[in-house]
């Protein structure tokens, strides 16, 4: 389309034409990340990401330590890394060990299994650069919503936004990253994770 033809009198359709293409042009570019399952931790006190884990987590590290063997029935998350809203939603999120040492050390007496376990808050956690290859650090990066109920049958959902605006090195890599549930009550499980995104889908390439 010749950038002339579009000064001559009828041309707000040329207009709007060229507004259009340019709108279409910068959504293409948009990022939407979205994981088609949400699934329980299966090992327990697994690490996701490069740093070094601490619970609760050292905030300049990316690594996130989970929690005994959780279970779920289903769930689904979503993140749209240029706006940072957020959704997610979590039935089923159970524990599914007994009240038995599993650990050294550690001992989950009284907490029932296939129950929240006494767990009545968790928020979701976007980990970027999950391998550490990308950037100078080389440590993931985490960027979480704010805490939402968890039920005593497991069930828990979330829709707004990630508390921090998203790290640039979300964008650079968006494959590489991942979608964790971790717990914000009771205070000594805090920020352990129990269960996570899958089957991640990634719109706007």
């Amino acid at each position: 389309m010749s950038f002339y033809k579009c000064f001559r009198p009828a041309t707000m359709a040329c207009l709007a034409s060229a507004l259009l293409i340019s709108l279409s042009a910068a959504a293409a570019q948009a990022k939407e990340l979205e994981w088609n399952g949400i699934f329980g931790l299966i090992e327990a006190f697994n690490v996701v990401g490069v740093g070094t884990p601490t619970p609760p987590d050292n905030p300049t590290s990316g690594a996130v330590t989970g929690a005994a063997p959780w279970v779920t029935t289903s769930g689904h998350a979503k993140v749209d890394l240029d706006s940072g809203k957020a959704n997610f939603r979590v039935k089923g999120l159970v524990l599914a060990v007994g009240s038995q040492a599993v650990s050294p050390g550690n001992t989950l007496s009284g907490l029932g299994i296939g129950t929240n376990a006494g767990v009545t808050m968790v928020k979701g956690t976007l980990v970027c650069n999950v391998s550490g290859k990308t950037g100078p650090d080389q440590v993931s990066v985490e960027d979480d919503t704010t805490p939402v109920a968890l039920s005593f049958q497991g069930n828990a959902s979330f829709y707004g936004s990630l508390v921090d605006p998203v790290p640039s090195v979300c964008l650079t890599n968006p494959e590489d990253t991942a979608f964790l549930i971790r717990i914000v009550q009771p205070s000594p499980f805090f920020d352990l994770w129990i269960a996570f995104g899958g089957g991640l889908k990634v719109e706007g390439d």
